[in-house]
């Protein structure tokens, strides 16, 4: 899969390290240090000796396309390439444990802005610092280490736990609904919108946060307060890392009784799901502004102008928020209440991290 060729297999091939050198330029990408990835149907005759390890023919024309160049695609191929690295990194020892942000990859985790670095493990022995490993002495128990895809990792929980301390608690915040949000529901995200949540699942949700984040937070030797007023206010409603920041804006503001995923009904009809909605005062908050219409192009958009003025006229208020907009508590504060400015009076027990 993905066409992944050690050195030594092209060597045995014939292909020596200037071809190599010279093929990263037109059908090789350099995956780590002695590892590559054949991105291309090549027809130079020069290449023939590479073409041969190309059988992932789908990959391959991802790449005839472009599709990894355009904006939509970028960061999901980068972070794609970055768990390819953790994935095929030659030179684990055998006490070696991925974690933090490595480990992050290996379980799909999504992560925003997070520039590639060095793969991360910790070891009960050995420091070590390397150009494409960094290695740190720390001893891991074995209720917090998993088998992921034949590698030795932090668990999911305590992966997402650990993202707090190094990301900051924005990115742990997100990270930590995703993974309640997958423990509770799977991780097929279209099931989850065509059939849509249980009835009790928000009931379910503080038993969920306990049987998951509890023992782990519980063996931490530092961080413990952080993670546990963070898995105090994650919710699995989440649908995506906007809507995640977006929540965690409204806990520090202490906006604490917003619900997520509310469908309204026009009359017997669904007439649209809610991404926010405070019911005391109907004020709505949509996240992600007009950028969706990116992709989804202009019949959303029209329809979605249709929901904004039917939920008008049923007597809700509705704010929205482009993305650059959650990212900044700042910012986020300042638009929610100059439109909503009713909301003020039901601030209190503001969320601090």
């Amino acid at each position: 899969m993905y066409n992944i060729v050690c050195y030594d297999d092209l060597a045995a091939a014939g292909v020596n390290t200037t071809l190599i050198r010279r093929a990263k330029n037109c059908c090789l990408v350099k995956i780590c240090r002695g590892v590559y990835s054949v991105v291309r149907q090549c027809r130079d005759p020069k290449h023939s000796a590479i073409a041969v390890f190309g059988t992932d023919r789908e990959w391959m024309r991802y790449h005839e396309r472009g599709l990894y160049k355009e904006k939509s695609h970028r960061h999901r191929y980068l972070d794609h390439l970055a768990r390819l690295r953790t994935l095929h990194y030659p030179h684990y020892r055998n006490d070696d444990v991925i974690w933090g942000v490595s480990a992050a990859r290996l379980h799909k985790i999504k992560l925003f802005d997070v520039t590639d670095g060095p793969v991360t493990v910790s070891h009960p022995k050995a420091n070590s610092s390397s150009r494409e490993l960094i290695r740190s002495r720390r001893t891991l128990v074995a209720a917090d280490r998993q088998i992921v895809d034949g590698l030795t990792a932090t668990t999911i929980a305590r992966t997402a736990v650990d993202l707090a301390r190094i990301l900051g608690p924005a990115s742990g915040f997100v990270a930590l609904e995703q993974v309640l949000r997958e423990h509770m529901f799977g991780s097929d995200e279209e099931s989850i919108f065509s059939f849509g949540y249980p009835r009790d699942a928000v009931t379910r949700v503080p038993d969920a946060v306990d049987e998951l984040f509890a023992p782990v937070i519980g063996r931490l030797a530092t961080g413990k307060i952080q993670a546990l007023t963070l898995t105090s206010a994650i919710s699995p409603f989440s649908e995506s890392y906007a809507e995640s920041r977006a929540s965690l804006n409204l806990h520090q503001l202490g906006l604490r009784d917003f619900s997520q995923q509310v469908d309204i009904f026009d009359v017997q009809r669904l007439l649209t799901r809610l991404d926010f909605l405070h019911r005391a005062t109907k004020v709505v908050l949509y996240v992600d502004g007009t950028q969706k219409y990116v992709d989804a192009g202009f019949d959303r958009m029209n329809k979605e102008s249709h929901q904004h003025n039917r939920l008008l006229a049923m007597g809700y208020k509705v704010v929205r928020f482009k993305f650059n907009e959650i990212l900044s508590l700042g910012t986020f504060a300042n638009k929610l209440f100059g439109q909503a400015p009713e909301l003020r009076g039901f601030c209190c027990n503001k969320l601090v991290v």
